[in-house]
């Protein structure tokens, strides 16, 4: 049985036993709260327009990804207004159809045309294309200030991703938007990158930092950590409630309420990614199996255990058909994946 935390303590004294409640007041008692707010003490923040305005220079195709979400969501959406949204950039389209047409998606005749493509594989299958495609075009380069090459990042993504569509299976959420959240989670860090390479100042590498966690790193840097510049990019590209809801507080999932799921889920998947050899430095310490992400979940060890071999095969598989995949090779630096062993 888990104790109870802080705040379900003050709410089961509160009406019952006020003396008790004005004692804790006396004490300058506080419950945890969220962190809500990404600023940090002593930094020189980017401000929520600077965010925003260096998101500008990520690819279109990520504001791609959250509309059709939206389209797929609506009963009364088409194929016709599904392939209108994907034609709108060509190069993204053509680079769908050939994944589409990859090993991994099990295509045994090759499809001609970006319709074709989605009547074949399926809603379901063509939003992993789409978030495939996506995500490996934002992964295109290094991460040089972070120390991680292209490819431990979608190495990474491709984990986290995979992880949360099995653990969604357990608990009954939305396996899309788990998806989602999973592909997604390192784009604030893409932006902050962009951040870094503008600053007149110079912005000291994280390995060469001496900081051992990466989130303190980046709130020293910018006032804002990863974390929470990828759940800003996602409300405002409008991205479903439960795929921002499962980027909030992931980090600190004792820290969200009670009866929210997907900020546990994630935070359980990062530790599966981080598991299977995947994971990235400075944010070993994020996934530590709180015991209220369990709870929150109501997973169990067994449950972890059988989403991490279900997520080393696919990942394995993901891997090994992607690294002779020109489209997802190419956005990423010289060098193939090795299947996950």
């Amino acid at each position: 049985m888990f104790s109870a935390g802080p705040r379900t303590l003050l709410n089961g004294l509160i009406g019952a036993r006020p003396a008790a409640v004005k004692l804790l007041v006396r004490l300058n008692f506080r419950p945890r709260r969220p962190m809500v707010c990404p600023v940090s003490m002593g930094a020189v923040p980017l401000s929520r327009v600077k965010i925003l305005s260096l998101a500008q220079k990520l690819p279109a195709t990520a504001c791609v990804l959250g509309k059709l979400q939206q389209l797929l969501t609506d009963s009364n959406a088409g194929m016709d207004e599904i392939c209108s949204l994907l034609k709108r950039d060509t190069g993204l389209a053509a680079r769908i159809l050939r994944i589409s047409n990859s090993p991994y998606f099990g295509s045994a005749t090759p499809n001609s045309s970006l319709e074709e493509a989605v009547g074949c594989v399926g809603y379901d299958e063509i939003y992993k294309v789409v978030g495939l495609t996506v995500s490996a075009h934002l992964l295109g380069k290094e991460l040089v200030h972070y120390g991680y090459s292209a490819q431990r990042l979608w190495e990474n993504t491709l984990g986290t991703a995979l992880a949360m569509e099995s653990l969604a299976q357990f608990v009954g959420v939305n396996p899309r938007a788990a998806y989602t959240a999973g592909l997604l989670r390192s784009m604030g860090k893409i932006v902050l990158e962009l951040g870094a390479n503008e600053s007149s100042a110079g912005v000291t590498a994280f390995p060469a930092s001496g900081v051992p966690v990466l989130g303190d790193w980046e709130r020293a840097k910018w006032g804002w950590d990863s974390s929470a510049v990828t759940l800003l990019l996602l409300e405002e590209w409008n991205f479903s409630p439960e795929t921002c809801a499962a980027m909030r507080g992931y980090l600190v999932p004792e820290t969200t309420p009670i009866d929210e799921v997907g900020p546990s889920l994630l935070n359980l998947a990062g530790g599966v990614a981080h598991s299977l050899g995947v994971g990235l430095a400075g944010e070993e310490s994020y996934w530590r199996q709180h015991p209220e992400a369990f709870s929150r979940t109501r997973l169990t060890d067994a449950d972890l255990e059988l989403c991490t071999d279900e997520t080393k095969l696919a990942l394995g598989d993901a891997l090994a058909a992607f690294a002779d995949s020109a489209d997802v090779a190419a956005a990423l630096e010289p060098g193939r994946a090795a299947p996950v062993t």
